[in-house]
């Protein structure tokens, strides 16, 4: 993690008509800093990082990304600087939304092709090259029908790669899979960790979190409840709400251990 801010969010309130979804968020995303964005549903967490890249507008305060200042109250930024920021905030949602008359090849390369006019071959090189770093360069000609849940994730994250991003942002990954998919997509963002994108990444995935993302946000009752060290605020939240969220997300975990451990004393 460099000192450089990449991602600067000051005061920011998002409502959807009366509904207050989160207010006064502020916080700074260093380059080379995963942070992850745990909390109940309903927090906001996913509605914050869209409007990161702006798939969300927001209603009060700023953000800075990249150089580029979002105002809150109906400012809408030029064209130039929307396709700048989304051309360098590579994004991965819960779903895969891969184009299913598409190889996994060519959606890799579309983007890269029509948006930052890279050559087919070039494009191509690239995206196999990508392939191998999620183990999936023997599916390059398959269509995604053909392809497991947990493999169409990680063909929509090299999709998002492909553009060069300089961010990453994972809105919940892993929660449209079956759980003895979701390692494998863990296992493909560690990856990235460790090469130092920088990443924003909403997840119910409290051991990943705690394993690979430098900062932890806890977002509840509108807003952000606790921040901070990852280890720290996952293993001693300073805040009572941050406890209760804890206890209710760690508790069915302790339970199912304790109920799978072979009972002392029985034989």
């Amino acid at each position: 993690m460099s000192s450089k801010v990449v991602v600067s969010a000051k005061h920011v309130t998002k409502r959807f008509g009366s509904q207050v979804v989160f207010e006064d968020v502020t916080l700074d995303v260093h380059k080379k800093e995963v942070v992850a964005i745990i909390g109940p549903s309903g927090a906001g967490k996913s509605t914050f990082i869209r409007c990161v890249n702006r798939l969300h507008p927001f209603d009060e305060g700023t953000l800075e990304v990249l150089g580029h200042t979002l105002t809150g109250g109906g400012h809408s930024p030029s064209r130039e600087i929307l396709q700048d920021i989304r051309t360098r905030v590579g994004m991965v949602f819960q779903t895969f939304n891969l184009f299913p008359h598409l190889s996994v090849l060519n959606n890799i390369i579309l983007a890269p092709m029509e948006v930052k006019k890279i050559h087919r071959q070039q494009a191509a090189r690239q995206a196999m090259e990508l392939l191998a770093l999620v183990g999936l360069e023997h599916k390059a000609e398959m269509f995604p029908r053909r392809l497991s849940g947990g493999e169409q994730q990680r063909v929509a994250i090299c999709r998002a790669l492909a553009m060069d991003p300089e961010i990453m942002l994972f809105d919940e990954p892993t929660s449209m899979l079956d759980p003895e998919l979701v390692g494998e997509v863990l296992a493909a963002i560690r990856r990235l960790a460790q090469q130092g994108m920088t990443m924003l990444l909403v997840t119910h995935e409290m051991q990943f979190a705690k394993e690979v993302a430098d900062t932890v946000i806890i977002m509840a009752d509108h807003g952000i409840v606790e921040k901070g060290p990852a280890a720290k605020v996952l293993d001693a939240p300073a805040t009572e709400r941050a406890r209760v969220f804890l206890r209710r997300i760690l508790k069915p975990t302790e339970v199912a251990a304790e109920a799978a451990a072979p009972a002392r004393g029985r034989f």
